[in-house]
This record gives C-alpha cells, sequence and structure tokens, in this order.
C-alpha cells in the first residue's frame, strides 16, 4: 500500500505510461505525470503534486476520526466559518475544524503566523506565513 497520496498518483502514472507502451506509444514518465495532473483539472503535474502534499500534511490519513466538517466547495463552508474555527482546503473539497485540531498539527494557537494566515487557510492572509505554518505542521508529522 502507497505512503501517501502522492505515491498513488506516481503509481497511476507508471501504468498509464506501461499502458501507452502497450498500445505502441512510449512516452516520458513526466508526460504521464502532466496527463494525469490536466485529467484531473490541475495545469501541471507541479500544482496537482503540491496540492495533494498540502492536502496530505493537512488532513493525515490516520487522522479519520478527528473532529471536522466537510464541505463540498468554499462557499457553502465560509457560510459556516465561525468563531475559533478554521477552513482547511483538501482537493477540490475543503472541511472546517476546531482550535482543537490545529494543536493537533503542532500549530499553538498564538502561533504568529497561524494569526497572520488567518482562519481561511485556502485563502491564507499571508502566503509567507501559510509558507512557515506548512513547513510546521511537515516538521511535526516527522518527528511523530
Amino acid at each position: 500500500m502507497s505512503g501517501s497520496s502522492i505515491d498513488s498518483l506516481k503509481i497511476k502514472a507508471k501504468l498509464l505510461q506501461k499502458a501507452k507502451r502497450k498500445q505502441g506509444q512510449e512516452i516520458a514518465l513526466k508526460d504521464a505525470y502532466g496527463i494525469i495532473a490536466k485529467t484531473a483539472g490541475y495545469s501541471s503535474w507541479k500544482e496537482m503534486k503540491d496540492e495533494y502534499e498540502a492536502a496530505d500534511v493537512l488532513n493525515p490519513p490516520r487522522w479519520s476520526a478527528q473532529w471536522k466538517t466537510w464541505y463540498s466547495s468554499k462557499e457553502e463552508a465560509l457560510k459556516h466559518l465561525r468563531g475559533e474555527a478554521y477552513l482547511i482546503p483538501y482537493h477540490k473539497e475543503c472541511f472546517i475544524c476546531d482550535s482543537n485540531y490545529i494543536s493537533a498539527l503542532g500549530i499553538l494557537p498564538d502561533d504568529p503566523d497561524l494569526l497572520k494566515v488567518g482562519s481561511d487557510w485556502s485563502s491564507p492572509k499571508d502566503l509567507k506565513a501559510w509558507a512557515r505554518l506548512l513547513q510546521k505542521i511537515k516538521a511535526n508529522h516527522k518527528s511523530a
């Protein structure tokens, strides 16, 4: 079983490359990555990979029991975003979680970067603070 969403996407790209080869078409692995990304609605493999990596960090597979409310659109989620809650993007969907979830990710409620990013993580107020938050969360996952 693969360890992350990215691993699964890489397997799909290799299977696509193999299927094309069986049809007599040779394609480079990077082209297979591009096809996978475009088929999923992304402009590039890098865009898709970055989004999937962030999704794996913000909603680890082992966290299915953690409290969160799922929404199919950001617009719907924003109607329910109140108080000490956070809107977290996850691929084409999003969820709202509370400060306990954020703390479990390893981010303290008074973290200066958290305050700079704001409660809507799909549209961070400060992109540099957002990048630092993701790095902190990744570091916390590695040490866990």
